[in-house]
């Protein structure tokens, strides 16, 4: 009679291979031998199943990456699909733009033509990160919707150069300023999209591994572009001389990819603190002393371009942060303020005449310290305009420096540091973009 002893089990990952070890005994033999739990009749499926999520998902998924990841990754599947498809559609009415198939164009004028087209791109990139690189990260949402939605506005010019051509008579001086147009426009998508990926992939990752998460991106990236190539392949020799429906096509192309960003966007949910989703939880905290949970903010924060301003219009005030003492120098309360916040690592020093409320920060400034200014200066400002904060009366001559004063010798911070704590927001980390700025008082 066979005896049978477990020694040990193991499985690959959550959802690999899982198997036993077991010691046999009988008259005849003594040895450990393997089983393999998954050498059933749906073994052969699970192989492929598993082969596959080798190939696209990262190691150890689902654990090792986001909550959000898998629906995220969906929709953004999707849309690059769909992206890919339209650029096709583009792409064909460039290079009749240019003069291919016509005897008239010569390979050196649409040879110049596409230089001149990527200098202008390769110039528009660099003003582009110089202008906006630090508000990629703090607003990475937003700045991934503009950018392809930037991109569906390319491809759109492209489409309508070969007609813009043809309606000045075929010169190519019209269509090298479209193809320079959209070349501009597609580098600032590149800058963007690509900063903006680099960010939500650095969210997504959450064992340590970045490059691997990126590494499968860019696999299902490959993947959906090569469904794409074959579509294309397909699709462009039906569309070939019927204009209308390469337009029917196009737009319904681009509708579903900004669909199909706005969920992606969306389905993001990001545990740090940005301006818009900081103000989002202010708000709702100085009505009802209540801190939204992650997925609730998430859900609220606008990700479409101009409705998250730079510098944030809070009861009429701008907030400034980081900035430099030059700034507020000149006001009569500047001593007076500095000295309030002897003993703190910031200063928030409001300006009722323009209207600002300036933040400096000490060299040795936190990120705690950083969300506790952000949050005075933006309740100050409700405090002082008539709004009622946790138990404080609102100033009766609506002086934010009492506003101020009030806030500071208030509990507000410990109970909102608290639920953001018990809500799971990461205050390790902010995204405010404060200014750079560091002074000594």
């Amino acid at each position: 009679m066979n005896s049978l002893k477990t020694l040990i089990t193991e499985k690959e990952g959550e959802k690999g291979y899982s198997r036993q070890y077991v010691k046999v005994t009988d008259t005849t033999e003594n040895g450990v031998v393997c089983i393999d739990s998954d050498l059933d009749s749906n073994g052969k499926f699970r192989g492929i199943t598993h082969l596959l999520s080798s190939v696209f998902l990262p190691q150890g998924y689902p654990s090792s990456v986001s909550h959000d990841y898998l629906e995220y990754q969906i929709w953004d599947t999707i849309q690059a699909f769909a992206s890919s498809l339209s650029g096709s559609l583009s792409t064909r009415a460039i290079l009749e733009g240019v003069g291919v198939g016509s005897s008239t164009s010569t390979p050196l004028a649409a040879t110049l033509m596409w230089l001149i087209k990527d200098g202008t791109g390769m110039v528009g990139r660099i003003l582009f990160a110089w202008c906006n690189g630090t508000k990629l990260d703090a607003d990475s949402k937003k700045w991934r919707f503009f950018a392809d939605l930037l991109n569906d506005c390319a491809l759109s010019l492209e489409l309508c150069a070969p007609y813009a051509v043809v309606a000045v008579g075929g010169s190519n001086g019209t269509m090298t300023s479209i193809l320079c147009v959209a070349g501009v426009a597609k580098s600032i998508v590149g800058v963007a999209g690509g900063a903006t990926r680099a960010a939500l992939t650095q969210h997504q990752a959450r064992q340590g591994n970045l490059a691997d998460v990126s590494a499968k991106d860019g696999s299902q990236e490959t993947l959906v572009n090569l469904a794409a190539l074959i579509t294309s392949l397909w699709l462009l020799p039906i569309l070939d001389g019927a204009t209308g429906l390469t337009w029917l096509m196009f737009i319904l192309f681009t509708l579903l990819h900004v669909f199909a960003n706005l969920k992606a966007v969306k389905a993001v949910t990001m545990e740090t603190l940005n301006r818009a989703r900081y103000m989002i939880i202010l708000k709702q905290f100085a009505s009802t002393k209540y801190v939204a949970s992650v997925k609730e903010v998430n859900r609220l924060e606008p990700v479409i371009m101009g409705l998250i301003p730079t510098e944030e219009d809070v009861c009429g005030y701008r907030i400034k942060l980081g900035c430099s003492i030059k700034a507020v120098a000149s006001q009569s309360i500047f001593e007076k303020q500095l000295a309030h916040y002897s003993e703190r690592n910031f200063a928030v020093i409001p300006d009722p005449l323009t209207k600002t409320i300036y933040v400096i920060y000490r060299r040795d400034c936190k990120v705690e310290d950083m969300l506790e200014s952000y949050s005075q200066a933006i309740l100050s400002a409700m405090l002082s305009s008539g709004y009622s904060i946790m138990d404080l009366d609102p100033p009766l001559d609506g002086d934010i420096s009492k506003a101020l004063n009030q806030l500071e010798k208030s509990s507000y911070w410990k109970e909102l540091r608290q639920g953001l704590v018990n809500q799971g927001w990461n205050l390790g980390q902010s995204l405010l973009a404060p200014g750079e700025w560091r002074a000594s008082w």
